[in-house]
């Protein structure tokens, strides 16, 4: 009789406990329902389009800054810069090089993390304060300089005067320790770089060692003439690793003759502000030593905060964020607008009135070798009334001053031609050509005739004569724009006859505008 009612008993307190907890369950939804609908009070603060930009801004680099990991313990009076992970002990194990900024200091400082396998953490072995003040300006990258398979740490930038800086630091063990070593300290108001030549192939197999990189430094160079003129000759520095003084040493120095340039007209475009400056800069620049591929073009538009590098069918549009100026130039740093995470610095020498050079440095952990595509020399193209459209109608005499206005042009297989008074002439290594030329317009199309005085002529008897042009793209801040490159003519075969002209086999050939014309 116990046990029927021990049975019925069990059963009513599992219902009661199943009825109590959907109760509890039901009333915890409707509380919870209730309190997320409850109104909250929010304040408002009405903002200006700038600030909504600058808090975009400051989003961005919040954003940035957290992909950033220091692996370093960093100090509290320490902010994290940038990090960089490298092999500097020869160990295989990555070690880290992190820049901070800290309280009460102007300069940036790297801190160099050595890995300890044992403890499996990064400790603090060295740290070098930088003269560089401005973020923009700096970068710092691992480079075996020496050839040995050992990376250096390379860092450079400009400082708060203008002047460039760029030291090397090697890491030496000394009493089971580690210390590091500066091997190279340059500074120069004009542009450095390091010259990375290729290597061999079994140094890229770790079987030998390879050459050394030296370092170039342009500077100024004083006027000994103590005439009016401002002279922008610089001179060119070379410094070579010494392996046995353990550091970089100077090996040769040459004078690099620029132009002249009356002080006015210096004083014009450099008063000291970078919209002046800018203003010399704004408009289409192209290489003045190029591949048979095609030129390159740089394109400047300080109003729209654009920097556009054009070659063949790509363009690549960078957006102006930085300037910074130089005593014979300025230092400009750019954002990629399509990878926002990619920078690229310029720095541009005033050469000429209406030339400059410029050595480019990517912001991709490596320092861009002396001979990168885009270093060189670049001239502005004018827009000179000749032929341009919407002037006068271009003639052939126009054609014919302007061959022989030259003085002299190189074409792209190594000859060179000077043009004067109907007569031309034409050299190679091996061969030489003379004669007369004469201009003329068939169909249209502006013609050349070459008549050759030579026993065996070079040329083709005729050529349809196009200078060369370049479109800068539209963007968001500029219409689409065609230019005239009056320094590179083409020459392509042709056959005439009294209405038209048929296109010839043969070599076609493409003239440059000597650098040394008047």
């Amino acid at each position: 009789m116990k046990s029927k009612h021990t049975n019925k008993i069990i059963p009513a307190v599992f219902i009661i406990i199943g009825v109590v907890l959907a109760a509890l369950i039901i009333v915890r939804i409707v509380y919870w329902n209730d309190e997320r609908s409850v109104p909250r009070a929010r304040v408002i603060i009405p903002t200006s389009e700038a600030d909504r930009e600058k808090k975009t801004q400051t989003d961005m680099q919040t954003q940035d800054n957290s992909s950033m990991t220091s692996f370093i313990p960093l100090l509290p009076t320490e902010t994290l810069i940038s990090a960089q992970t490298f092999d500097l002990n020869g160990d295989t194990l990555e070690d880290q090089v992190i820049a901070v900024r800290r309280e009460s200091m102007q300069y940036l400082v790297l801190i160099i993390g050595m890995y300890d396998a044992e403890s499996n953490s990064y400790v603090r072995t060295a740290e070098i304060t930088t003269e560089i003040s401005r973020v923009r300006t700096f970068s710092y990258t691992g480079i075996d300089m020496t050839g040995e398979h050992k990376t250096e740490l390379v860092y450079q930038g400009v400082k708060d005067n203008g002047d460039s800086v760029m030291c090397i630091y090697m890491l030496r063990r000394k009493l089971n320790k580690f210390e590091l070593v500066q091997i190279g300290n340059f500074e120069s108001d004009g542009t450095i770089f390091i010259q990375q030549d290729d290597r061999s192939e079994s140094y890229e197999l770790s079987q030998s060692k390879g050459v050394s990189f030296p370092v170039w430094v342009y500077s100024s160079a004083k006027d000994e003439t103590g005439s009016g003129n401002a002279n922008l000759s610089q001179i060119q520095t070379e410094y070579e690793w010494n392996e046995k003084e353990q550091k970089y040493v100077q090996t040769k120095q040459v004078r690099v003759t620029g132009s002249r340039i009356a002080a006015k007209e210096l004083a014009r475009i450099q008063d000291g502000t970078v919209e002046t400056f800018a203003d010399f800069l704004n408009g289409l620049w192209y290489k003045t030593s190029n591949t048979e591929d095609g030129i390159r073009y740089l394109f400047f538009d300080y109003a729209g905060k654009e920097i556009i590098f054009l070659y063949q069918d790509t363009e690549e549009v960078y957006s102006w964020e930085d300037s910074n100026l130089r005593r014979s130039g300025i230092y400009l740093t750019a954002t990629n607008e399509s990878i926002t995470n990619m920078q690229r610095r310029c720095d541009i020498s005033l050469t000429g009135v209406d030339e400059v050079r410029v050595h480019i440095i990517d912001d991709v952990r490596m320092i861009i070798k002396e001979n990168n595509l885009w270093d060189g020399s670049y001239r502005k193209m004018t827009t000179q009334s000749s032929f341009d459209a919407g002037t006068k109608q271009a003639t052939d005499e126009d054609y014919a001053a302007e061959l022989e206005k030259g003085p002299s042009w190189t074409t792209d297989s190594g000859m060179h031609f000077t043009f004067a008074r109907n007569a031309y002439s034409l050299t190679d290594d091996s061969a030489k050509d003379e004669g007369i030329f004469a201009t003329g317009m068939v169909a249209g199309n502006f013609v050349i005739q070459f008549r050759s005085s030579s026993p065996q002529q070079i040329l083709a008897d005729s050529y349809q004569m196009v200078f060369d042009s370049v479109t800068i793209p539209e963007t968001k801040k500029h219409k689409a724009e065609t230019r005239i490159n009056y320094d590179t003519l083409h020459l392509t075969p042709v056959r005439l006859s009294p209405d038209t002209c048929f296109p010839l086999e043969g070599r076609a050939l493409t003239l440059t505008r000597d650098k040394s014309r008047s």
